[in-house]
């Protein structure tokens, strides 16, 4: 993965870096990196959510018509028997 622009550091008083802050683009991409090699389980919920409203998002602005879940698990083999 490769950032559009460096992130910016904060450091603490002991002028150790304490945070980085990325572009929004950049952000988005690490959720996206994140939801394809994390293990869910493992990342804590506010990185979840985080990932949940991005797939939303990016839901909502496909265009074409719904199809139901179960109709696309059974139609990938996915579906649980």
């Amino acid at each position: 993965m490769t950032l559009s622009s460096p992130p910016r550091l904060v450091s603490d008083e002991n002028g150790r870096v304490a945070d980085a802050i990325l572009s929004y683009p950049d952000y988005e991409s690490v959720l996206r990196v994140l939801a394809r090699h994390a293990d869910w389980e493992t990342l804590p919920p506010y990185l979840q959510d985080a990932i949940d409203q991005l797939l939303a998002d990016e839901a909502l602005k496909e265009e074409g018509n719904s199809v139901p879940l179960r109709q696309a698990l059974a139609e990938t083999g996915e579906l649980p028997a």
